[in-house]
């Protein structure tokens, strides 16, 4: 299990690191000279916009997730349902005096849970990102 939890974000790391800047070195030596500056600009953007996706998608997957779990704490807990279903606004509410461990804890793991299936979300792109870092291009400069 420890390798497992090691070595998943270091395929990720190897695969975003291996991607992003040597992309825009490769974007902006793919060219000539004068077009270095729009090459870079497009570039960003790009990325920019993909980042957005990329939050969107974190997002939608999180949101989801804890909703469909919130639900099943607050059927094990009826007495405390207004609770959970005010914690995804307002997280601080789980740390109030009235809220008993027993909802605290469940309400933390599906926390827990819904983070760890984004994670999955995105490891799933740095894995994809890795594959086709392979293939790019060596550009003699």
């Amino acid at each position: 299990m420890t390798l497992w939890l090691i070595g998943i974000p270091i395929v990720f790391g190897v695969g975003v690191g291996l991607a992003m800047q040597p992309m825009m070195f490769c974007a902006q030596n793919s060219g000539d000279q004068q077009g270095v500056a729009a090459t870079t600009t497009l570039f960003m953007t790009i990325r920019m916009l993909f980042s957005a996706i990329g939050l969107a998608i974190a997002q939608s997957v999180m949101q989801n997730d804890i909703m469909s779990l919130l639900k099943v704490i607050a059927a094990r807990f009826p007495d405390q349902a207004n609770v959970v279903y005010n914690i995804v606004s307002n997280q601080s509410v789980i740390w109030e005096y009235n809220v008993p461990i027993d909802v605290r804890d469940a309400v933390t793991e599906a926390y827990v849970k819904s983070t760890h299936k984004v994670y999955l979300v995105f490891m799933a792109f740095g894995s994809l990102t890795f594959i086709v870092s392979l293939f790019s291009k060596n550009l003699k400069l």
